[in-house]
This record gives structure tokens, C-alpha cells and sequence, in this order.
């Protein structure tokens, strides 16, 4: 019985493993994550500059867009397809369960994902990125990862980089540490719906669509 119990929580721990992004974990409750937060260090700034005309300018980066909520019905599939009204959605009817925050290699399903901007999690998309310019996105969010999702989208109508919280949304022509923080300062945590005891872990791998 003892070995029964000892191979299935390595299961358990293989399984939840394998299902996370780097840096990513499951929801388990909600609370103040304050203290949390900051024992991660994601009370680090990526940058101490503004978010103003000339740093926007030299990103090729749009100013913040915010538009109405789309709803927030929850779905029991994940497979389920919802029209969003913008692409990326930044709010809409989504899954009942949310992907894990963290950095990822392939795509993750968009009702899932809208879910976590729910959960005021910042989710961060990109299309058409040279190596070099991927690498310094994923560089700039492992300074300060904490609820942050990076994944590559083809939907994207353009190629740069997409920071999307809920209700709001910036563009930007390249990876923008200012447009990056200027999210975290002002919508990380924000959603509607806030699940934030969920400290996270250094976990490797990427998660694939089902």
C-alpha cells in the first residue's frame, strides 16, 4: 500500500510538472498575495522609465486602449468557441479553468487565457519576432514574471508584441520594457475576479494544447 501511495504522488508531482510554464502554477485559493509577491521578487522593476510619447515613440508602441467587457460567463469546455469582438480578447465569455501563468513556447487557447486576464493576470502575445528581439521579451518578463503569461500567436493581426489585461490593451512594433512595467504598475491584479494566492514555482516545459 505504502509503494501504491509513494508512485502515485510521483505521478501527481510528473503530471503537474509537465502541465506548467516556466515559472508557472496552478491557482489554489484566493487572498492578499502581497507578502508572496514580494518573498518571489515581483516587487522588481524592469525599468524606472515613463510610459510617455518619446518612450512609447521609440517602441513603436500604442497608447493604453481600453474598451467595455464583453461578459465573463464562465464555459465547461475548453474547446468551445467564442467569438471575441477584439483580437486579441482582452474580456469575453471563457473556460471555467485558467492556464497556468508563466512563459510559453506554443499557443494557448484563448478561452483559457481570457480567463486569466479575469484573474488580473497580464497575457502577453507576439507574432513575427526576430530570435533576438524573443529573447529580449523573455528576459524583460522573467525580471518580474509574477501573473504574467508570454506566448507566441499566430491571430495576431500584426506582428510586435500584444500586452493585454482585462479591458485593456497595449501594441507595440518590438519588445517594450517600459510598455511591460507601465502594465504592471497599473493592471496587474486588477481583474474582476481575483485569484492571487498562487506564488509560483521555477517549473520548465510548455504546455500543449489538448
Amino acid at each position: 500500500m505504502r509503494r501504491f501511495l509513494a508512485i502515485s504522488t510521483l505521478v501527481l508531482f510528473a503530471v503537474a510538472v509537465a502541465g506548467c510554464g516556466e515559472f508557472g502554477k496552478k491557482y489554489d485559493g484566493s487572498s492578499d498575495s502581497t507578502a508572496k509577491a514580494a518573498a518571489q521578487g515581483s516587487e522588481k522593476r524592469i525599468t524606472d522609465e515613463k510610459f510617455n510619447d518619446d518612450t512609447r515613440t521609440a517602441d513603436g508602441c500604442t497608447d493604453i486602449m481600453e474598451f467595455d467587457s464583453e461578459g465573463s460567463t464562465h464555459t465547461t469546455d475548453p474547446k468551445e468557441k467564442v467569438d471575441y469582438k477584439h483580437n486579441p480578447p482582452m474580456s469575453g465569455d471563457h473556460y471555467e479553468v485558467p492556464a497556468d501563468w508563466g512563459l510559453y513556447d506554443t499557443e494557448q487557447r484563448d478561452t483559457e487565457t481570457v480567463h486569466n486576464l479575469e484573474h488580473g493576470h497580464i497575457l502577453i502575445t507576439y507574432k513575427g519576432l526576430t530570435d533576438k528581439q524573443r529573447n529580449t521579451l523573455l528576459d524583460q518578463v522573467r525580471v518580474n514574471p509574477f501573473h504574467l503569461i508570454v506566448e507566441p500567436r499566430k491571430e495576431n493581426p500584426k506582428d510586435g508584441v500584444y500586452y493585454t489585461a482585462w479591458t485593456a490593451q497595449i501594441f507595440c512594433e518590438r519588445p517594450s520594457e517600459v510598455a511591460l512595467q507601465y502594465m504592471i504598475d497599473n493592471w496587474r491584479d486588477q481583474g474582476p475576479e481575483l485569484y492571487t494566492e498562487d506564488p509560483g514555482g521555477n517549473q520548465m516545459g510548455s504546455k500543449q494544447k489538448k
